[in-house]
């Protein structure tokens, strides 16, 4: 996938997020050093065929995630539970990757898109793990978000 799809990802993740979520980010500058990844992480994918086949995925600090969650129900971070944070990063990953898709496709093509999964690993394996693949760094909220594509 080309560095436009990676912006377009970043683009979508961005509205997503500030329209379902209330979290604002923003996108990568040259130059900038990411803030560092907590240790565990959360690497969360999602998986899509169709007209092409690859799949998405973020690597997301589970503060971040219990933000997310509380925002979108309503309470503050520290009463969302483990389950609620999973369950909102991959709900605005569904999100993220259906407007994506219809944001390089268009109308046209149908995509079939599996359930998104998430793992809890340590940073050295999330960073390992995203290794080769294309990639950028948000700071939502002051938090480190790592997307990434995968063909």
């Amino acid at each position: 996938m080309s560095a436009d799809n990676i912006n377009t990802l970043v683009q979508v993740t961005i509205q997503v997020l500030e329209r379902f979520a209330f979290l604002l980010g923003d996108p990568p500058e040259s130059g900038d050093h990411p803030p560092a990844f907590p240790s565990p992480s959360w690497i969360v994918t999602i998986a899509f065929t169709g007209a092409r086949a690859g799949a998405i995925g973020m690597v997301v600090p589970p503060s971040l995630a219990a933000q997310a969650a509380a925002n979108l129900h309503g309470m503050e971070p520290s009463q969302a539970s483990e389950e609620q944070a999973v369950d909102a990063v991959k709900e605005l990953l569904n999100i993220v990757c259906g407007n994506y898709l219809h944001e390089i496709e268009g109308n046209k093509p149908l995509f079939d898109l599996s359930s998104p999964a998430q793992q809890t690993v340590a940073w050295e394996r999330a960073a390992q793990y995203v290794q080769g693949k294309t990639q950028a760094t948000l700071v939502v909220e002051g938090s480190p978000l790592l997307l990434f594509i995968e063909k």
